[in-house]
């Protein structure tokens, strides 16, 4: 969580006509090193070492990677590749939308920023279960992985979806399993 945000820090210091912190990128490579010790041989994260933290905890070590990936740092290629497969593998079972949408959903839009979703999947997320996805976030993430595929009409029925469930939110609607709340959906 801590390494996320540095990945976008030089961007922003050039932006800002800031200097480049030279110990920026050996800090973002120390915790993509830590991040994979924590990786099971099934391609799964675990919080305190390897074993299973759950699948939103996956996509989220697994979105960190891809992005880290994105932006020139050292990932290497068959950890990546395990921890997609684990994804990939853990949507064949984890097909409860109703009790673990968010989980599944942002397993999906990782795995479309990799190019490994499927988009028979999406559009069937996206046209049939759509109200099922019970936070913006999720309908949200199914509507940047149609993007990504070039599923415009789709992506827009989706982010329509989500902002429309967004504005009929309270903004104290409690604890979520996605670590999200209304102001991050917002």
């Amino acid at each position: 969580s801590r390494a996320l945000p540095l990945l976008y820090v030089s961007e922003l210091a050039k932006g800002a006509g800031l200097a480049e912190d030279p110990a920026l990128k050996e800090r973002v490579q120390g915790a993509i090193t830590r991040v994979l010790n924590y990786q099971a041989a099934s391609g799964s994260f675990g919080l305190w070492g390897p074993g299973s933290g759950g699948l939103w905890l996956d996509s989220y070590v697994t979105d960190f990677l891809t992005r880290a990936r994105e932006v020139g740092y050292d990932v290497p290629e068959q950890a990546m590749l395990s921890a997609l497969e684990n994804l990939q593998n853990a949507l064949s079972y984890d097909v409860d939308v109703k009790s673990q949408g968010s989980e599944i959903a942002y397993a999906v839009y990782v795995l479309a920023r990799n190019r490994r979703a499927s988009v028979s999947d999406l559009r069937y997320y996206a046209e049939s279960e759509i109200n099922n996805f019970s936070n913006p976030m999720s309908r949200a993430q199914l509507g940047a992985s149609l993007a990504l595929y070039g599923d415009q009409t789709g992506a827009e029925r989706a982010f329509g979806s989500a902002f429309e469930l967004a504005k009929a939110t309270p903004s104290n609607s409690g604890w979520r399993n996605d670590y999200g709340s209304a102001l991050r959906d917002g």
